[in-house]
């Protein structure tokens, strides 16, 4: 299988979503199969090429991680310049990865749901969706905590190298817990929750000269 990659975080090579990948397709390579490219959708001259290059894999793997239950604008961007490509004969098949901080799958399935529209509206067969959570964090974690987490993405590379697939029981498995229970968050005065949370967005979108459009809609029909 030739496969085409497309990254949609805006960390670009320091992104989390970055370190799964290489986990991915390092193992994908290893088993046989072939990344003609790789691209980091936020760099203006990968997403032109990306677009370009669309059709040329026999798949393409899209991957991003969760900025609050949503994709990051270059995952946005990148499906909305994908318009040529709908109901065009031929379209590689399509497969997703997501990953988010929040340990819960629940917060990516709005997203799932979204993206395999997407591949019956390119008219291109899906392979599925890769969900996992409680990934922010993981470059800071031990080698051995890191492992056991990348693992079964190693897992998977190989499984779409030999088949060109991915395997069910193992996305299902992969993405477990799929919610918490409400118990061990309730001692957590969800006020101060909040709170806490608001503060630290507000510290990054400020640091990024963007706090002036935190409530921005961009997407919202006129």
């Amino acid at each position: 299988m030739r496969l085409l990659v497309c990254n949609a975080s805006p960390r670009a090579e320091t992104s989390n979503t970055d370190l799964l990948l290489d986990a991915f397709l390092g193992a994908f390579a290893a088993a046989g199969g072939e990344v003609i490219a790789r691209f980091h959708l936020v760099r203006p001259a990968h997403f032109a090429e990306a677009v370009r290059r669309f059709a040329q894999g026999d798949a393409v793997l899209l991957a991003a991680p969760l900025y609050v239950n949503a994709l990051p604008a270059p995952g946005f961007a990148f499906i909305a310049a994908l318009e040529p490509y709908v109901g065009r004969p031929g379209n590689p098949a399509l497969l997703f990865l997501l990953q988010s901080g929040f340990p819960e799958a629940l917060h990516s399935r709005p997203i799932e749901v979204y993206l395999a529209k997407l591949a019956r509206r390119l008219g291109a067969r899906s392979l599925g969706t890769i969900v996992k959570g409680g990934i922010e964090g993981i470059r800071a974690r031990p080698p051995w905590m890191r492992r056991a987490i990348l693992s079964p993405f190693a897992e998977m590379g190989r499984d779409l190298a030999r088949t060109g697939t991915l395997d069910s029981a193992k996305l299902v498995r992969l993405a477990r817990p799929e919610r918490l229970p409400f118990g061990p968050m309730s001692a957590i005065p969800l006020a101060v929750a909040r709170l806490m949370s608001d503060r630290w967005w507000n510290s990054q979108l400020r640091r990024n000269g963007a706090l002036a459009e935190r409530d921005a809609r961009p997407y919202l029909a006129p």
